[in-house]
Parts: structure tokens; sequence; C-alpha cells
């Protein structure tokens, strides 16, 4: 039986919330803290957050209802990476990355160095370098971390 916490600091929500996910057939879903071992996280405020510790993640929208809230949830529990739809979510404020640059997102944001991402990717780590300074200048960021916070609020990685 997957545990599910929910956590968040408006109480209406997190109760919402979780009632909505306790209605799921073989779900234990209980307010809490990030820190408490669970299957899955689910944090709520401006938007819903879940991570679970199959590697799952989930971004919705604060107005989810519960079936879209269940559906990625379950996913996220399967370790499937959920974001709203393309057609749903505002249009990207920034230049699009190529498929290469969202390889080396992905990689960047696991924290690999340039060397350890040209290792991977069979690139040279200045190739890797030049990668990584493109999606900074198309993210508008001026860190590595920066970028990652901007890619993940954009949905353009997971972790």
């Amino acid at each position: 039986m997957p545990r599910i916490v929910v956590v968040g600091t408006a109480p209406l929500l997190v109760e919402g919330t979780r009632a909505a996910l306790a209605g799921v057939a073989g779900w234990e879903a209980v307010a809490g803290s990030a820190g408490e071992p669970a299957d899955a996280w689910v944090l709520v405020g401006d938007e819903i957050v879940v991570r679970a510790a199959a590697g799952g993640f989930a971004r919705l929208s604060a107005d989810a209802g519960p079936a879209r809230l269940q559906a990625a949830v379950g996913a996220a529990l399967e370790g499937l990476a959920v974001r709203e739809s393309p057609w749903s979510a505002p249009p990207p404020e920034h230049e699009p990355l190529t498929a290469r640059e969202v390889e080396v997102f992905e990689l960047l944001a696991k924290g690999l160095s340039n060397r350890e991402i040209g290792g991977v990717l069979g690139i040279s780590a200045h190739t890797a370098k030049y990668h990584v300074a493109q999606i900074l200048a198309k993210m508008g960021a001026a860190t590595r971390a920066e970028a990652v916070h901007a890619g993940l609020r954009a949905g353009l990685i997971g972790l």
C-alpha cells in the first residue's frame, strides 16, 4: 500500500488534497512533512508538485481536479514524469532548446560537470561547456542552479 504524505502551509489545501488522494483504494494519504518516510510526497501551494521515491515527478496547477491529481500521483508512483499539457501552460518565455541541449540539460540537472556530461554524451568537455552556456543564455540564468530551477518550473526537465 503506497504511503503518500501531503505537505503544505495552508491546512485547508493540505486536507483537501489528502482527502482526494485517500479516495483511491489501496493508498494511504496523510498530512505531514517532507521529511517523513513515504512512497510519494505531494507539496501543495501555488502549484502541486509530486515527488515519488521511485523517481517519478509531477507538476500540476493548483486548480487541478481530484481525477487529474490522482492520475498524476499514480504516474509518479510508477516512476514517470508528468506535467501540464503544453496547450494549457503559458508559452515559454525563452528561445527553444535544441534536442542536444535538452540532453545536456538533463545531465546538468543531475549535477554532472562539463567533463562528465561530455563523457556520457561522447563529446568533448569544451563542447559540453558550449551547450551549458547556450542553456544558461536561453533560460536567462546566471548559474547552473538557476537554470535547473527554471527548467523544472517550465517542465523542460525532471529530476
